[in-house]
């Protein structure tokens, strides 16, 4: 039997479930199913979700499996927002599903879900490129959160997440609106001090742009022309609505527009962070879509469905970008980020036969080449330990949390200081660990051959010719310093691939 082409997602959020399906191969989308849900009070307020919220999944995910059976489609996923894995008992809930199912539920990093709302924009968007070569902001609006990208010409300069969706401010202020004078001031005063944390990241220029994207965009939705998934307005059209909005009574609402009831008292607070964000950032012209998080689900599968040898997707580009930004924010030192970069993926392409590893791989080890030095912003004492701990905690565009350890990890073990045999402490399988081992030990090698920092090395050859690893290095000055470093660093790679690997210098001086 033919393999089949098709790919369904499913994505639980705190207001509904969502079901796509796909033909990877045409990219036509087959069948696209909202169920509503109502988990946002409980996670919000206490932290938890109520038991019934499992059976209430159970129900409407049933449903969706029948649909996925009667399309015969066998390859799908189902994934829950990183704001419900925040709930205290969420793995007894997602226990219950899996008894009552067999399905089981994954929940999506902040990372992920950044990167599934830019390949949403990016894919969905006509013209794309054209509209973040100037001075673009990239705004995903979600229940609770808020991610902001933000370009400037086609680069990516900052990625942030605030605790701003419309659903959790209303559900955090709601006991204040009916008690403080001016509800709509002091809703103001609140998001300003929020977003005070965004904008001191930010060049003093503005804004020409911002795409706006999200679950909690269809508030909006009467602004897009039926039949059409996304509409350009003007500052001009957007004050308009604002000012009919911040004049209207939640039975305005009710009466005017089809938002639920439950959710009327969302659409002061996302006006007005709208309206606070255009106004600092003086943005003209506006992209209003529909686009969800499930968009980007589907097209990050498809693109791995077509992907090609070597991580040249923009995709990967975009990761690459927001991590050489996170950097600069440390003040990494970027002549020998880029000689370490360099020379690590090239080790990596030229020791395929030895280490058996792929694109995504690839991948890995370029992002922690970029952010190994990060630490040294703290300390240079136990630098590496510092730059784990950075890159843990900050946001890495596209990565799972098991792939953050990973790659935290990796920096961190580039240092010769750093004991190799402890790796017990890294909850991660133990695929993953040989797959971290692996890459540290390449990027050791690589740091090595630029450990002057005067980058005497302009370009490497390698040739395996066991048990050697031969590395024929041409510079045009002594290198004793980064001979004597690689025969230090060297000892790790020994241990993990059983070769022995050889500096020699080429060239003369």
């Amino acid at each position: 039997m033919a393999k089949s082409n098709l790919y369904g997602a499913m994505v639980l959020t705190a207001q509904d479930m969502q079901l796509m399906i796909i033909d990877q191969k045409s990219q036509v989308v087959l069948e696209r199913i909202s169920a509503p849900l109502h988990l946002g009070a409980d996670l919000f307020e206490g932290h938890r979700l109520d038991p019934s919220v499992g059976d209430e999944v159970i129900v409407i995910l049933e449903r969706f499996l029948q649909i996925l059976r009667d399309y015969h489609v066998t390859n799908y996923r189902l994934v829950a927002s990183h704001t419900i894995a925040r709930a205290e008992n969420i793995d007894y809930i997602r226990d219950h599903i899996f008894i009552m199912t067999g399905e089981t539920l994954h929940f999506m990093t902040v990372n992920e879900e950044s990167l599934f709302a830019y390949e949403a924009a990016a894919q969905l968007l006509p013209d794309f490129d054209k509209l973040i070569s100037g001075h673009t902001v990239l705004m995903q609006i979600g229940a609770s959160m808020v991610h902001f990208m933000l370009f400037i010409d086609g680069q990516l300069l900052l990625t942030r997440e605030l605790f701003l969706g419309p659903m959790q401010v209303a559900t955090q202020l709601q006991d204040l609106e009916h008690r403080v004078e001016s509800y709509q001031e002091m809703l103001s005063d609140y998001l300003h001090s929020k977003l005070v944390s965004l904008y001191q990241f930010l060049p003093e220029q503005r804004f020409d742009r911002v795409i706006l994207m999200g679950s909690k965009l269809h508030l909006l939705d009467h602004l897009i022309p039926r039949g059409q998934r996304f509409v350009e307005l003007s500052l001009a059209d957007f004050d308009q609505q604002f000012q009919r909005v911040v004049e209207m009574t939640p039975q305005d609402l009710l009466n005017e527009s089809n938002i639920p009831a439950d959710q009327t008292n969302e659409v002061l607070p996302l006006f007005l962070l709208l309206d606070e964000v255009f106004d600092h950032l003086q943005v003209k012209q506006i992209e209003l879509t529909d686009f969800k998080v499930i968009d980007g689900c589907v097209i990050d599968e498809v693109g791995h469905h077509h992907q090609n040898a070597h991580n040249t997707d923009p995709t990967s580009q975009v990761m690459l970008s927001a991590a050489y930004e996170l950097a600069r924010r440390f003040h990494v030192d970027e002549q020998h980020q880029q000689s370490v970069v360099k020379f690590a993926t090239q080790l990596f392409d030229r020791l395929k036969k030895l280490h058996g590893l792929g694109a995504h791989e690839r991948l890995l080890l370029q992002l922690a080449a970029i952010l190994q030095d990060s630490g040294l912003f703290i300390d240079s004492t136990r630098h590496a330990f510092h730059s784990e701990y950075i890159i843990n905690h900050s946001e890495m565009l596209g990565l799972r949390a098991d792939e953050q350890v990973a790659v935290a990890a990796i920096a961190r073990y580039h240092s010769s200081e750093t004991v190799s045999a402890d790796l017990s402490r890294f909850n991660i399988s133990m695929a993953n660990r040989m797959v971290m081992v692996k890459l540290a030990a390449i990027l050791r090698l690589a740091d090595a051959l630029d450990d002057s920092r005067l980058h005497k090395i302009s370009s490497i050859s390698v040739s395996i010719k066991k048990p050697q690893v031969i590395i024929r290095a041409t510079a045009n000055d002594d290198i004793e310093l980064e001979t004597w470093t690689f025969n230090k660093k060297r000892r790790f790679f020994e241990e993990i691939y059983g070769f022995t690997p050889q500096l020699q210098r080429t060239g003369r001086f």
